[in-house]
């Protein structure tokens, strides 16, 4: 029987495609950020990473086992970078006087996640430290900006956007995500220019604004203020962060998703969000509006033909407190749904939870005729039996619940895909 350090010996000669395979199996974790079609929460828990690498994780056990693995755990350990304090940006530019862990961020490095936005004072000092650091990372395909800047304080000026996207510039050629809660604008005449934006980060694949994250509109209207042909996906939260990207040509872009920052609280009707689906919602196959209409008449009837125009759209993301005043419209029916995602988030509910059940498989059907997914994001009762178990019940308390939505071939499921009955949604 071969010894132990045979054993350990004929383990490390393996070929260093096998080990990577292993090391990644071992360090490998889903980033929400990852996920595309999902926007029924809020936007900050897509925002930041969801797994930071630290001195604790798998990536930096693995450097110490022996050369052979270091060699190979490095890559992984300096895949992503998280700075959360000032400290740590600090620490984080002073590693990049050595050569060495110099050459393993230019290499390696492609997530970087800056959340500045707790640090009450940013200066130009700290402004210097993360220009640095993106200079340090060419190979970047996700970046993270979350910086709270006050015009009061020191560096709070055009020239720290400037600075911040110049470097940018020379690091983000293989961008693909970008994460911004960023204000490039509101500071006097010295603007950053949308067409300076849209070169800087022309490759980008999905673009998530944040709380005050702000981009100059174009000095001449009449020029066109250029393109983003890659992006697929686009979030935000803020109706002042799309007008600027209204008359943005958009070849690829097929999913919006726009959740109000104050919702469930009610906030600002948001205007500048008919203009951009009114001019990009014939390519859209995945929308999300939550709390968007909410109880506004008015509005609820500006935004139906703008959903009528989405004559491509399949899959639908919205509230209880945004979808009752739209099936109030006749005219909207979108034939090509066939996937809609309904949250329950909203302190106003329906006037009759249990007349809301009765009628709500007969109205999707009557909206939406293709429909075959209704996906519920609200609460469930588990304690609701089968209908299996209800006879005798009234139909609007739920008692034909399943066969109701099972004849119109409607499949209510939970957020997890798990089949649900009608009468198990919570809906009050």
């Amino acid at each position: 029987m071969a010894s132990h350090s045979t054993e350990g010996s004929f383990a490390l000669k393996l070929p260093v495609e096998i080990w990577r395979v292993v090391i990644i199996s071992a360090v490998q974790s889903l980033e929400p950020m990852d996920n595309c079609h999902e926007a029924s929460e809020s936007l900050t828990t897509q925002f930041h990473l969801a797994r930071r690498v630290t001195s604790k994780s798998p990536e930096y056990a693995l450097m110490l086992v022996c050369k052979v693995l270091n060699t190979i755990a490095i890559e992984f350990f300096y895949e992503r970078i998280s700075v959360r304090s000032k400290g740590q940006l600090i620490a984080l530019t002073e590693g990049l006087k050595s050569p060495r862990i110099a050459n393993y961020m230019a290499n390696w490095t492609r997530r970087f996640d800056f959340n500045h936005w707790r640090t009450p004072e940013y200066n130009n000092r700290d402004k210097g430290l993360l220009v640095r650091v993106l200079r340090s990372c060419p190979n970047l395909t996700h970046l993270v900006i979350d910086l709270a800047m006050h015009e009061s304080k020191v560096g709070a000026k055009a020239r720290d956007a400037s600075a911040v996207i110049d470097a940018c510039a020379k690091s983000c050629k293989r961008l693909e995500v970008l994460h911004l809660a960023f204000n490039f604008t509101t500071y006097m005449s010295a603007q950053m220019p949308l067409g300076v934006f849209l070169t800087t980060f022309r490759n980008i694949k999905t673009l998530r604004l944040g709380k005050n994250a702000k981009i100059a509109f174009p000095e001449e209207a009449r020029v066109h203020p250029g393109e983003l042909p890659f992006l697929h996906t686009f979030e935000a939260c803020e109706d002042a962060s799309l007008s600027p990207f209204t008359d943005v040509r958009l070849p690829s872009l097929s999913t919006v998703h726009f959740r109000g920052k104050h919702f469930p609280s009610y906030g600002e009707v948001p205007y500048a969000l008919l203009g951009f689906i009114s001019t990009h919602g014939n390519k859209l196959t995945t929308l999300t509006f939550i709390g968007v209409v909410q109880d506004y008449p008015a509005f609820a009837r500006e935004v139906v033909p703008l959903l009528v125009g989405c004559t491509r759209l399949q899959a639908f993301v919205t509230d209880i407190i945004d979808l009752v005043p739209l099936l109030r419209f006749d005219q909207l029916v979108l034939s090509q749904l066939t996937r809609l995602e309904l949250s329950n988030d909203s302190s106003a509910w329906p006037p009759s939870p249990s007349g809301f059940r009765a009628t709500l498989i007969a109205d999707l059907r009557a909206h939406f005729p293709s429909l075959e997914v209704l996906r519920w994001l609200g609460r469930v009762d588990k304690d609701v039996t089968s209908h299996n178990t209800r006879e005798g019940l009234d139909p609007s308390e739920g008692g034909t619940d399943a066969h109701h939505a099972n004849a119109a071939g409607i499949q209510i499921e939970n957020r997890d895909g798990d089949k649900l009955e009608l009468c198990q949604l919570l809906v009050q």
